[in-house]
């Protein structure tokens, strides 16, 4: 479970949306009787050039002081002066997997950058060379599962949302909501299960805690877990795939 915020950009390099979406690590939405904050590792990632690369990330809470006032706003001054064209920010609470870096979104490899909010709760059906996850979260392993499916791929949609078909219906899940991306695109998911929840909880709540919201200005897109200022935000539906390239064309965007 965690809070996610994406930046894509050309040219619009402010820090002010990062200031805003750290509200969310202690104030952002938690499901029913669970304890507030996202505060169980975080991290920064985007691109150098062309390269996929992580800006900083951590197993600390990020509420802890020298946390925010070093380390994020490093990490964040870092992806504005790389000029990063796109940047994944992602505060965990930690569902799968201990608390420690190797289970720390968001994940690089291969070429592309991925975080998740969710929970595979039949991880195990996941076919993947583990030989290539560092940690022991689903999460890693969703993400693994995607690329060795897609990366060969010049036209990866098609592909994409097989694997995404397949997902959602042999595999039982909380959510599948992700970003994905490689230097020339942006994946968005978001998709919650009516079905199946974590040990306690009700599949009614996905709904409201499994969401994706975005942003769209003429200079840069953001999407976020949830609003984060005043902006006039679009809440994707639930099994809605996005695909957006670095010149900020929405190349997909439908229900699947």
């Amino acid at each position: 479970m965690c809070r996610m915020l994406a930046v894509l950009t050309k040219d619009n390099f402010d820090d002010e949306i990062y200031a805003d979406f750290l509200q969310l690590a202690k104030y952002g939405n938690v499901k029913p009787y669970r304890s507030e904050g996202h505060n169980d590792g975080w991290g920064v990632a985007g691109f150098l050039g062309s390269t996929p690369v992580v800006f900083y990330k951590s197993e600390k809470g990020i509420l802890n002081a020298e946390e925010i006032y070093f380390y994020f706003r490093t990490a964040v001054r870092k992806a504005i002066l790389s000029k990063s064209h796109f940047t994944i920010v992602h505060f965990r609470k930690a569902s799968t997997g201990s608390v420690k870096l190797e289970n720390t979104h968001p994940f690089v490899h291969n070429g592309w950058i991925f975080c998740h909010n969710g929970t595979v709760l039949e991880k195990d059906k996941l076919v993947v060379n583990r030989n290539f996850c560092h940690g022991e979260t689903d999460s890693e392993m969703l993400f693994n599962f995607l690329v060795e499916n897609i990366a060969t791929t010049i036209n990866f949609v098609p592909k994409l949302i097989n694997c995404i078909k397949y997902l959602k219906t042999k595999i039982k899940h909380t959510s599948y909501t992700f970003f994905l991306a490689n230097n020339e695109f942006f994946i968005v998911y978001r998709e919650y299960s009516n079905k199946f929840a974590e040990n306690g909880d009700s599949p009614l709540w996905n709904k409201d805690y499994y969401t994706m919201y975005y942003v769209k200005t003429n200079s840069r897109i953001v999407f976020c877990s949830q609003p984060i200022d005043k902006s006039r935000w679009i809440k994707m539906k639930n099994s809605h795939l996005i695909v957006i390239n670095k010149n900020l064309d929405i190349v997909f965007n439908k229900i699947i």
